[in-house]
């Protein structure tokens, strides 16, 4: 019997019933929650403080990718890993909205625990569209670092692969950087 199913923790198919059946009923074409955790455009681990940096690379250059885009972002934590599936569920203790670069680094600055590995997900979407999402996620989810209009009591888990939980999806774009400054060319 795989280790995931003893312990009881979602490694395969995490339950978005809930979140999914809402905005299929009121939005026209709703982006699931599996496409905006599980298959964002941007997912990587955020190195926060000495123990989890790489060298000199802090956090600033892991958000650089982001920029100033629009959208809704999630800051994870590991929850488990299954040997049997290969897969990594995450458990997100924050969800937020607007331009995540800016917004990631105050949360490290100001909210983020030094022991805990930092992963971040941001699906870029219209600022509207981002705040109807924020503001669904927080009505049916509970996140430990999200104190105002959380009255969620589900928890949101993401399921990645070894290759999304350990590289991230921008790894090569963040080599290239660290290495623009390294050299002065930045």
């Amino acid at each position: 019997m795989p280790k995931c199913i003893d312990q009881g923790f979602p490694c395969q198919n995490p339950d978005y019933l809930v979140y999914d059946g809402t905005a299929k009923k009121e939005l026209r074409k709703p982006i699931s929650t599996d496409v905006i955790v599980n298959q964002s455009d941007y997912c990587q681990h955020v190195p926060t403080n000495k123990k989890h940096n790489i060298g000199d690379l802090d956090h600033n250059l892991f958000l650089k990718p982001l920029g100033q885009r629009d959208g809704v972002y999630h800051l994870w934590v590991e929850y488990d890993e299954c040997d049997d599936h290969e897969t990594y569920t995450m458990r997100c203790v924050y969800v937020g909205k607007g331009p995540p670069k800016t917004r990631v680094d105050d949360h490290v600055k100001t909210k983020w625990p030094d022991s805990d590995a930092l992963y971040v997900t941001f699906h870029e979407c219209e600022n509207r569209l981002a705040k109807y999402y924020e503001q669904l996620f927080l009505d049916t989810y509970q996140f430990d670092l999200n104190k105002n209009e959380n009255e969620g009591k589900e928890t949101l888990f993401a399921v990645w692969d070894e290759e999304r939980f350990s590289l991230g999806t921008h790894l090569n774009e963040i080599s290239n950087l660290s290495k623009m400054t390294s050299t002065g060319d930045w």
